[in-house]
């Protein structure tokens, strides 16, 4: 819960089944409760660090460190092949890796059958099949990114073959993504989109500032170099157009993008051009009168940035990336513009489309602003509950 679209997603969908009736709680296996971010978490919903409901003593402790080394040696020659890692070899890298975190869950729900366990992300989704697999628990998981890439990992097809037969449901975000997942896991398969915050301004369709604005964590997965591409070519006819990137970093991964991002602007000498600018929550009534919001991922779940900007009339483009995000929501030409990932040309040439015709920039910003209504948080909570019962 340090940010991020599906940590958002999985905050409003606690919040409406709390709305519901249900009793709720979140569970945290990647970060600590003094670090999580509660901006959309409703403050009765109860925050639990798993690493606190178990602390394994010494020698458990070295056991496992030697089973975690051990289990990492067999799966790098697969790895270094480029072949599936074996699934028990698989298995026993995710229960050293997160013994921990597997422990606390179990001795958690085993004595509380009743409880359903939703589970969002990697490593959670592996934690919450190994910990509940002699329980009776209903448990349901949630892809949230790109299947396709997780396939090549070492808890990829072989370990999700065997291991995610455990779920009683699994959802994804688009049809694309489960296609892409074993038979025996996409037959429980559903496919639920996104929702849309309620909160969000009203729609604007008037006059526009000279913007072209993103926003996201800052990572690698946003290729804003591409971005910073076509708008170098873009501010060739139109110098009186500024970028602004709008986002955080979170790691040092992220920072490394970030500084690759500079750099490809300090090439095109455009640093005048191009603003660097914090999250902030008030960030929809900050960019509402920009003239288009851009996402040039590579591959992206479903972009709760892309449904915000179009939720609030802003003209967006986006990359038609895996796995089908921008293109389950997006109608070319007629709410947004869908572009091929890593073109930079094609970029530029959608940004001029939306600078150079009025018309066009309203007529995507109304039919854009339609998503808010079709994606509401209450339709989307109300597919989920379903499951629930």
């Amino acid at each position: 819960m340090n940010g991020g679209g599906a940590e958002r997603v999985s905050a409003l969908l606690l919040n409406e089944f709390y709305n519901n009736g249900y009793g709720c709680e979140l569970l945290l296996t990647s970060s600590r409760k003094d670090g999580a971010i509660r901006l959309d978490l409703n403050k009765e919903i109860q925050i639990t660090d798993l690493t606190d409901l178990y602390k394994p003593n010494s020698i458990t402790s070295v056991f496992i460190k030697c089973l975690c080394l051990f289990s990492t040696l067999l799966c790098k020659p697969f790895e270094f092949l480029k072949i599936k890692v074996p699934s028990f070899f698989a298995y026993l890298s995710v229960l050293s890796q997160n013994y921990t975190e597997i422990k606390a869950l179990n001795f958690k729900l085993k004595n509380n059958p009743e409880t359903v366990v939703i589970s969002f992300l990697q490593p959670a989704i592996p934690i919450t099949l190994l910990a509940t697999r002699k329980l009776q628990n209903k448990v349901i998981i949630s892809e949230r990114c790109d299947p396709i890439r997780l396939m090549k990992k070492r808890y990829g097809y072989n370990f999700i073959k065997k291991y995610y037969q455990r779920a009683d449901s699994a959802v994804f975000q688009t049809d694309d993504a489960l296609k892409v997942y074993p038979e025996n896991i996409s037959s429980k398969g559903v496919v639920i989109y996104n929702p849309v915050k309620f909160d969000l301004p009203q729609e604007y369709n008037g006059k526009r500032n000279n913007y072209v604005t993103t926003f996201c964590r800052i990572s690698k997965q946003k290729n804003l170099p591409v971005l910073v591409d076509g708008f170098a070519d873009f501010h060739k006819t139109h110098p009186d157009y500024k970028l602004k990137i709008i986002g955080n970093t979170s790691n040092a991964d992220d920072e490394i993008a970030l500084q690759e991002t500079k750099e490809h602007i300090k090439k095109y000498g455009i640093e005048s051009s191009v603003e660097f600018l914090p999250f902030s929550k008030n960030v929809h009534k900050e960019i509402i009168k920009d003239a288009m919001y851009i996402n040039s991922s590579d591959y992206e779940g479903m972009s709760n940035a892309m449904l915000e900007a179009m939720a609030i009339g802003m003209p967006v483009i986006c990359t038609d990336c895996p796995i089908g995000g921008a293109k389950a929501v997006i109608k070319n030409n007629y709410n947004g513009l869908l572009v091929n990932v890593g073109d930079s040309a094609a970029l530029a040439d959608a940004m001029c489309k939306i600078a150079d015709d009025i018309s066009f920039q309203n007529q995507l910003s109304h039919n854009a602003s339609k998503i808010k209504d079709e994606l509401s948080i209450t339709k989307i909570a109300e597919k989920w509950m379903e499951l629930l019962q």
